[in-house]
């Protein structure tokens, strides 16, 4: 019997290929308004640029119009992007970012599909 499965050594490709590839499709801006507890949202932004660097804009909606600020590096691996500095991750989904909960695991309830930043043309 021969296998039609395509492996990424018998596929010619390989893995460092293959992690460029994966990183190159993450680069962008992402925007969301996440739950927020004491507010109306936290309007966000996650700006992932090429060299690695990160910057992450929060807005308290409803409570404080000036925007709160992060920069630093980012990581992916296995498909979770990992920012350095947060404590939480995010699972890479196509055209968007769902945010896990401290434990790596995703967040699920009535608010879980408010934890997606959506990959935007900005």
């Amino acid at each position: 019997m021969i296998s039609c499965i395509n492996t990424r050594k018998n596929a010619g490709v390989d893995s460092n290929t293959f992690v460029k590839a994966t990183e190159g499709r993450v680069v962008g801006t992402y925007q969301g308004d996440l739950p927020c507890i004491d507010c109306d949202a936290i309007s966000t932004v996650l700006t992932l640029n090429s060299d690695k660097a990160y910057k992450l804009d929060y807005i308290y909606v409803g409570k404080n119009p000036e925007p709160f600020s992060r920069t630093g590096t980012w990581d992916l691996d296995e498909g979770e992007l990992n920012l350095d500095g947060l404590d939480y991750k995010y699972r890479v989904e196509p055209n968007q970012l769902r945010q896990l909960d401290l434990s790596g695991n995703e967040i699920t309830g009535e608010l879980a599909d408010r934890y997606v930043l959506r990959f935007t043309n900005e």
